[in-house]
């Protein structure tokens, strides 16, 4: 299933962009808060400080406003990874010259950094996940986003590598860490938080520069 065309207006004044924005940002703040079945859209427009009716000018519902939201805060994550990743963006450029102990550790730790955005909507977007085919789709075409800058970084490293099959890998990395640090920002951890990242960049670096 796709993610739906929607009839509303896209904004092109300035005003008009600047009240869609608002309307984008108390909605994530709702669905922080609250949930996605817990928020309406009278709600959002009331929060955003807007007529109902204004509301519904650029949105059909609130489904439409989650799935932006979703884009919005995966590109988030992909800008928030190579800013806080700044000697994995400097890998890119050097190639094999890099640490490759290095770019693991800066790439885990930047999308560590990216999971501190806001991990109750983090939650509330991987639950949707498994019970709508729309947030489903979005969710997966914002993540290539993220699974490309990782393949960057591999393919800036590759003549060190153990692994040969890139996009793959690149999957592997993206999941691996996802799956730990997302669980590390939800719930609690019973032991230091460093001492599993430290373990996650030992496995990823093992499994990509350690032949036989």
């Amino acid at each position: 299933m796709g993610t739906r065309t929607s009839k509303a207006r896209t904004p092109v004044q300035e005003r008009a962009i600047h009240t869609r924005d608002r309307i984008l940002r108390a909605a994530r703040a709702l669905f922080e808060e609250k949930g996605y079945h817990g928020t309406n859209s009278k709600e959002i427009a009331a929060r955003a400080g807007v007529a109902v009716g204004s509301f519904y000018s650029y949105f059909d519902e609130k489904k439409p406003v989650f799935l932006e939201v979703i884009r919005q805060y995966y590109r988030e994550i992909a800008e928030k990874t190579l800013q806080e990743g700044e000697p994995v963006a400097a890998s890119l450029k050097v190639g094999k010259k890099a640490d490759p102990k290095k770019t693991i550790r800066e790439l885990v730790r930047a999308l560590y950094e990216a999971h501190t955005l806001s991990p109750s909507l983090h939650r509330e977007i991987t639950a949707m996940i498994y019970s709508d085919p729309e947030v489903e789709a979005v969710s997966a075409q914002e993540e290539r986003g993220v699974r490309e800058l990782i393949l960057g970084v591999l393919s800036s490293v590759s003549e060190t590598l153990a692994v040969s099959d890139l996009e793959a890998a690149a999957r592997v990395v993206h999941r691996s860490a996802e799956e730990i640090i997302h669980r590390l920002r939800m719930f609690r951890s019973d032991i230091d938080e460093g001492r599993i990242l430290r373990e996650l960049e030992d496995m990823l670096y093992r499994y990509l520069f350690v032949k036989g």
